[in-house]
């Protein structure tokens, strides 16, 4: 005997335009089928797809570690400043100037983390291709940009 199926959910939008949902993987994988980066609009379905984000995802990480360099090296600028004296600046600009810098400094750093927090979740999408992606750009940013203002490369002992 037939039962009719009342699971079936026909006719119903599920939100995503007739497309099939983002796949959840749990466990490392190399699929290349229907593997959303960040956002839904943004899936990869095709080798071309995939390679073009893989090209993105590895200038998010180069990005990224230009960025933190870039900081680092305005908070070091910052900091010369603000131990060098300046008799001639009134101390209620000085004090006004120091809250500016910590306002901008809270800011940075706010983009920073939500930044990292992005190539996170890009690698939490377990996919092999994008982790390498994350990491090789991430290497390679470094690689350029982790010389210090004295010249010499960062320890892993100074994070």
């Amino acid at each position: 005997m037939d039962m009719p199926d009342h699971g079936g959910h026909g006719g119903h939008d599920d939100g995503h335009g007739g497309r099939p949902m983002c796949a959840m993987n749990m466990a490392l994988n190399w699929s290349t089928d229907n593997v959303c980066v960040l956002f839904d609009f943004w899936r990869i379905t095709s080798g071309t797809s995939l390679a073009l984000s893989w090209a993105a995802v590895f200038v998010l990480g180069y990005a990224y570690e230009l960025a933190r360099a870039r900081v680092r090296r305005w908070e070091l600028s910052l900091a010369r400043d603000c131990a060098e004296p300046q008799p001639e600046m009134p101390l209620a600009d000085a004090a006004r100037a120091r809250r500016a810098a910590r306002r901008t400094r809270a800011l940075l750093y706010g983009l920073m983390v939500a930044y990292s927090y992005s190539l996170m979740l890009i690698f939490m999408t377990y996919n092999g291709y994008l982790i390498l992606a994350v990491i090789g750009g991430a290497a390679a940013g470094h690689y350029v940009y982790s010389v210090d203002a004295l010249g010499a490369v960062r320890g892993a002992n100074c994070h």
